[in-house]
């Protein structure tokens, strides 16, 4: 059996939470050696949790002194592309939290830099890897919804108050946090964006540096499906929960709706039904609420958490010399209808992602 991966993690803050379980639960895999941030005191109760030694304060004397193959990188959007960059010069693999980074060319220079180094970049676009998603796929690509035309992506919630996360200089805004999942969960599914159309706009005074809470956009997908998108922070209290819709010529895939939650099964938003349309039924004829579950009892995930889950394939990836599923260079199609987004917002005008 090969040894673990040994990873040191830089950003203690809301999201490594999610990450720590992999660390803990699969020791076998990954082995978490180091832990670094910039406030000690979220730095040493991360390494408390999970039964790290190495504590830093500094991301470069880690990178130089820590026992580590690979970085995992929870910090701000704009700190993944020099943070990436350093990690590709010091030989070590990279797994960074979305959105990939704050520009388009700083995503190609972390593509760059890791491609010159030869080590592995993923990013962390968690939603790919539950069961429901890669159930989906596989009947998407089955062609089992027929011919898809449309799809649709919202994201209505209240939105931090006081975070990093509303400044723009930082990487903050709607899209960026909290849409980036959908869109690239629909590029999964459906295939890459030639053009998009969007409005951006900052509602409330707690937006700095022009980053959006509101936010309206179409896509134009190469295979000719047309895609609405629609996100606000600026939602006092909203019914439903950030969720997405697949529609084809035969049947259709939604995100679950917050009525079928129950204690057994809380609301996700990666939650899925399926409803797939038979010819030979007339429309009079049809179930008034046709849409069951999707079926994922043969597909085989190492855990229930997608977080675990896509830190697991990034291991995989590396212990096997393969190309993670959102490598840098298939999210940066990701990253490209965002910034086409912002891009159509500034100027008024349908983007073609080739222009960018």
């Amino acid at each position: 059996m090969s040894k673990p991966l040994k990873v040191g993690l830089v950003g203690t803050g809301g999201i490594s939470n999610r990450h720590m379980a992999a660390y803990q639960e699969h020791p076998d895999r990954l082995q978490l050696t180091a832990v670094c941030d910039v406030v000690e005191s979220l730095a040493q109760d991360y390494a408390k949790k999970t039964g790290v030694d190495a504590i830093y304060l500094d991301y470069e004397q880690m990178l130089k002194e820590a026992d580590i193959d690979a970085v995992d990188i929870c910090t701000g959007h704009n700190l993944h592309a020099p943070q990436t960059i350093a990690a590709a010069e010091a030989g070590k693999h990279v797994i960074v939290e979305k959105a990939m980074s704050n520009t388009l060319q700083d995503c190609r220079n972390m593509i760059a830099a890791t491609d010159k180094a030869g080590v592995t970049l993923m990013i962390a676009q968690h939603l790919r890897h539950s069961p429901e998603a890669i159930a989906a796929k596989r009947i998407i690509d089955a062609g089992n919804l027929g011919d898809i035309h449309a799809a649709r992506t919202h994201v209505i919630m209240t939105g931090p108050q006081k975070s990093w996360m509303n400044d723009a200089k930082a990487g903050g805004g709607v899209l960026q946090t909290n849409s980036v999942h959908h869109i690239d969960l629909l590029r999964f599914f459906i295939g890459d964006v030639k053009r998009v159309t969007g409005v951006c706009k900052s509602a409330q005074p707690q937006m700095t540096n022009g980053a959006e809470d509101l936010a309206a956009a179409t896509l134009e997908f190469e295979n000719g499906a047309i895609g609405d998108l629609f996100a606000s922070w600026t939602t006092y209290l909203s019914p439903v929960n950030p969720s997405y819709m697949i529609l084809g010529s035969k049947g259709t895939i939604h995100s679950t709706p917050a009525s079928t939650a129950t204690d057994n099964a809380p609301v996700r938003h990666f939650g899925l039904a399926m409803y797939g349309l038979k010819e030979d039924v007339p429309r009079d004829q049809r179930k008034e609420n046709p849409f069951e579950p999707l079926d994922t009892s043969d597909i085989m995930l190492p855990s229930s958490s997608f977080f675990v889950n896509e830190i697991l394939h990034f291991e995989e990836c590396i212990r096997e010399g393969k190309e993670p599923v959102s490598s840098g260079h298939d999210n940066i199609e990701t990253m490209k209808v965002l910034f086409g987004i912002f891009e159509s917002a500034r100027t008024r005008r349908a983007i073609d992602l080739a222009e960018l």
